[in-house]
């Protein structure tokens, strides 16, 4: 199968170094750095034990034509997706499946502005990973890959039957889903709850539910997040819902949210994707969701204090 991915960063460095063992992959990334050291010495990827190994893998700069792809894969950051897509619609044709595990929501909708709803592929990717630097990432957590149909229709569901096959054979756990915004809220509740706490306080995952003075924060953040999911139609049992949280905490204690790389790096982060979007839904169903908005505005406050060239780059 040929299957692009757009973002060589942190998840789509990953997942092109499973893939690439079964599939013709290529990175498509904007940064030509990555790119370029990428196309030069491959990509390191170290492991929890701190194995190391190193994947000769491709990349090429966004835009590029590199033909029509049998599937796309989005891993780009949730606020650049409709620019990411819009740009690469050379690799998009008529049989194009696109998929997207990324952080945030939304995302499905963006895609949707170029590719039939039909072809769109949705989940969540239990694996966790931050980059060490250019062509080495570090990846801390695995686990199963959940997706599900867009738009459940026989074609969809055909469609990730065979993206399912395409990550079994390269080793990933794969779960099909067709009731998928179930599995999407769960992920978005893990977001709400780990990332823009561990950015404040820039710290690890585990530190989140090691932390009383935390972990009391994210109860409270999780909950208001289940009340607008309930209000969206989507239901689920608040103590069930932290208890998920919890166990990522526990389970990829040792990592790092993405959102926390970002504040190193002083990039725009996705906060307006995960704990803004609870927070406008629940503006859009009269629910009051006072610490979501409190991480929301201590998050762009925080980006508000980077250098102004740095944020004219972004």
């Amino acid at each position: 199968m040929k299957i692009a991915i757009l973002g060589a960063g942190a998840m789509g460095s990953p997942y092109a170094s499973y893939l690439a063992a079964g599939h013709d992959v290529i990175l498509v990334d904007s940064y030509q750095a990555q790119v370029d050291w990428i196309n030069a010495d491959g990509l390191i990827k170290v492991e929890k034990n701190q194995s190391e190994t190193r994947f000769a893998l491709k990349a090429v700069m966004s835009g590029s034509d590199i033909g029509v792809q049998d599937l796309v894969i989005a891993f780009v950051k949730s606020i650049h997706t409709y620019d990411a897509v819009k740009e690469n619609q050379a690799l998009i044709g008529s049989g194009t499946m696109v998929m997207t595990l990324q952080n945030g929501a939304g995302n499905n909708r963006d895609i949707a502005e170029f590719v039939a709803k039909e072809h769109i592929i949705v989940g969540t990717t239990s694996h966790n990973s931050v980059m060490m630097g250019p062509g080495k990432i570090y990846h801390s957590g695995c686990g199963p890959t959940n997706i599900g149909p867009d738009f459940p229709c026989e074609q969809s569901l055909q469609d990730v039957k065979k993206v399912a096959d395409a990550l079994k054979e390269c080793g990933l756990e794969v779960n099909i889903i067709e009731n998928i915004q179930e599995v999407l809220w769960r992920k978005l509740f893990v977001n709400c709850g780990i990332n823009a706490l561990s950015t404040l306080m820039q710290c690890k995952i585990g530190e989140v539910e090691a932390n009383p003075h935390l972990w009391e924060l994210c109860q409270k953040i999780v909950y208001e997040s289940v009340l607008v999911a309930e209000a969206d139609g989507t239901f689920f049992d608040r103590r069930e819902a932290v208890e998920t949280v919890r166990k990522v905490c526990l389970s990829d204690a040792s990592g790092y949210a993405s959102m926390v790389q970002d504040r190193q790096n002083k990039r725009r982060t996705e906060i307006d994707k995960i704990n803004g979007v609870v927070v406008g839904l629940g503006q859009k169903y009269g629910i009051y969701t006072p610490y979501n908005q409190m991480l929301v505005t201590e998050i762009h406050a925080v980006e508000a204090m980077y250098p102004a060239l740095t944020m004219d780059k972004l």
